[in-house]
């Protein structure tokens, strides 16, 4: 009798074909994408939910394609195929990839390589978990820890961790550090008159305002009630340059359409923080704070309770 090509009884090829067809289901009814590739990384087989996940056609469209061309990070890529080469495991690796389509999703990838008798790699094998959602669900807790609810700049809670990055390249770069300490003149008057409603909206334009006067790179915080904090990163002293156009962009939208009879503006104190000089940039912001409050004394007789 001729051997069976699985060199077994028939009862061991009915096992292995009832295995065969077991796993076939599982494989291709979990709804988290499986893969296998060759050691090159060449896709030669996927479920459906990963097609789907990654907004392919069919399968076959799928299959052939190399995974490093579907990651959004190529660095990503070599960090995982390193780890692969030096524990043969990687476990809930995380990273974005992008589908048929050019969007991205986040993904957590656990692979493992497969070996013959030899313990030559002869694929690897890997699941695919969709965490996109939960990103965006972190992103979105990480901006509300650091931004102001209201007019959408940084908080006074994100200050520390923003200091420690800015002081750190100071040092790096030699490059002074603007600081500009910023309150609304008046800004009790416009609560007791015309609401909170109003104060608030004066306080969202008030950030507007800072937000289009300087670059990308400057920090806006929401310091206080009324207040905001503006640092100028890697600068030359230009506080007072800022604090003119600060003004003027005020000038310019102060004239608010809902307060055209009481027109907003600002007392700005400026002081810049340099590495060199051995100061605390604690002693800055109060040299800072200190000026402000200068500036609006001399705006009103009464003081700065204003």
């Amino acid at each position: 009798m001729p051997a069976s090509r699985n060199h077994g009884t028939p009862e061991e090829e009915r096992v292995s074909d009832a295995r065969e067809i077991s796993y076939r289901s599982l494989f291709e009814g979990v709804p988290i994408g499986l893969y296998i590739t060759t050691p090159d990384g060449t896709i030669v087989d996927a479920n459906p939910a990963l097609v789907e996940m990654l907004g392919f056609s069919d399968r076959e469209s799928l299959l052939g394609i190399m995974a490093s061309q579907l990651y959004a990070h190529p660095a990503d890529r070599e960090k995982e195929r390193s780890l692969l080469a030096e524990e043969g495991v990687v476990q809930e690796f995380e990273t974005e990839l992008l589908r048929r389509d050019g969007t991205t999703i986040w993904v957590r990838d656990t692979c493992r390589a497969v070996c013959d008798e030899d313990g030559a790699i002869r694929s690897y094998e890997g699941s695919l978990q969709d965490i996109t959602e939960h990103k965006e669900y972190e992103r979105r807790l990480s901006h509300m820890a650091r931004h102001d609810p209201l007019t959408g700049v940084f908080n006074r809670h994100a200050l520390a961790e923003i200091l420690d990055g800015e002081i750190s390249r100071a040092r790096r770069y030699r490059h002074p550090i603007g600081v500009l300490m910023i309150d609304v003149n008046r800004f009790k008057e416009v609560n007791d008159r015309f609401g909170h409603n109003t104060g608030d909206r004066v306080l969202q334009t008030v950030a507007a305002a800072l937000e289009e006067s300087v670059r990308d790179s400057d920090v806006v915080i929401r310091y206080g009630g009324d207040e905001f904090l503006v640092l100028l990163v890697e600068t030359d002293g230009e506080t007072d340059i800022v604090k003119t156009r600060i003004q003027a962009e005020m000038l310019r939208t102060g004239q608010l359409s809902f307060l055209s009879e009481f027109p907003v503006s600002l007392s700005i104190g400026t002081a810049h923080w340099d590495p060199a000089s051995g100061e605390s940039i604690e002693r800055v912001l109060h040299r800072a704070d200190l000026a402000m409050y200068e500036e609006k004394r001399g705006l009103s007789p009464g003081g700065p309770s204003v």
